[in-house]
């Protein structure tokens, strides 16, 4: 399974400097029925694309197939293309730090969509079916992923007690209140859609308030991180100009600047996976054996490694996309 066609298309500014990017968002097949969607557990992914100069955006072929098994397996799918890429504004940075924001804007993003999607009961009343309901669930969790260039943005993004508390109640006229705002109406447009599919024309539109969505009520998701040919040194210092990336929000007087963990900290401390193939062009096998056996040694590490013969850093050899497909649906059906 690839992914087709989305189910909103928009844009959302980026907290870095409101660079306008271009964002597609995909529904699971559990919410083509009432029943189903009222069961479903909040499952969120986003898939980040290879480097923009290079080509990347999100119509790549391995975001394809990895959006498209984490589509079948109930996630909500976002992908996006980062500044310079596709339809999104701006062009691609020296120290990535631009895109580390770009990328935490999404973040966000899906944090609120996925509190927004909210589907109370079977029942067909009109006060039953509200993405204003007050009976959340308390299981959320969201997959932070990305391939190669999307990979080491993915990897040092910060944790996510700071992005809840950017997130947490934004300023009038902000950037980060204009992505929330988006996130609720396409929020709003999904459980208007699935009202169409059962045919409930008599319901009224889901409406949100500031009460609705005050994020001191969002449920602290669980964070896991897909890694797919992760980029190492001596490649990852090119891409980042041999900087430490720190999320960066705002440009000019209001501008701050906020640390980012190690990435080994999150990969270690949160369920996550990294594919990657031992004949990749851009990280040696050597050094992918070093980087994982170092990292998954630890009693402690929640992190899994996968390599596979033979594959390159592109998937295209015969076979590989399969065994990559094989991993990634054997690790989603660990989680909780």
């Amino acid at each position: 399974m690839h992914l087709s066609s989305p189910t909103f298309e928009f844009f959302v500014p980026s907290v870095y400097d409101g660079t306008q990017l271009d964002c597609r968002i995909y529904l699971p097949r559990e919410f083509q029925r009432l029943e189903s969607a009222s069961s479903w557990q909040k499952r969120g992914a986003i898939v980040a694309h290879p480097y923009a100069s290079l080509g990347g955006c999100y119509d790549d072929p391995v975001v394809g197939f990895v959006g498209g098994e984490l589509l079948k397996a109930g996630y909500v799918v976002l992908t996006f293309n980062f500044r310079g890429a596709g339809e999104s504004e701006g062009r691609t940075s020296w120290t990535a730090k631009p895109e580390l924001a770009d990328y935490v804007s999404i973040y966000g993003f899906i944090l609120r969509f996925l509190h927004g999607l909210r589907v109370k009961s079977l029942s067909t009343q009109a006060d039953d079916l509200t993405a204003n309901s007050e009976n959340s669930t308390a299981d959320v969790r969201i997959i932070l992923g990305g391939y190669s260039y999307g990979s080491l943005i993915a990897s040092h993004l910060p944790k996510i007690d700071v992005i809840m508390e950017l997130f947490r109640k934004p300023s009038d006229g902000t950037v980060v209140q204009e992505i929330c705002k988006v996130a609720e109406n396409i929020a709003a447009s999904s459980i208007e859609k699935l009202r169409t599919r059962v045919e409930m024309p008599t319901l009224g539109k889901s409406s949100f308030t500031d009460d609705g969505m005050n994020s001191t009520k969002i449920t602290k998701p669980a964070i896991s991180y897909l890694l797919i040919s992760p980029l190492l040194p001596p490649v990852s210092f090119f891409l980042t100009v041999f900087s430490k990336l720190s999320l960066d929000v705002g440009v000019g007087e209001s501008s701050k600047q906020i640390p980012c963990p190690k990435p080994a900290d999150q990969l270690c401390a949160n369920r996550s996976l990294a594919i990657y193939g031992n004949q990749d062009t851009f990280t040696s096998a050597s050094k992918l054996h070093k980087w994982s056996g170092e990292l998954c040694s630890d009693p402690r590490s929640n992190l899994q490694c996968r390599e596979i013969d033979g594959a390159g850093h592109f998937w295209r050899e015969k076979g590989v996309e399969a065994q990559a497909r094989d991993t990634l649906r054997n690790w989603l059906r660990q989680m909780p």
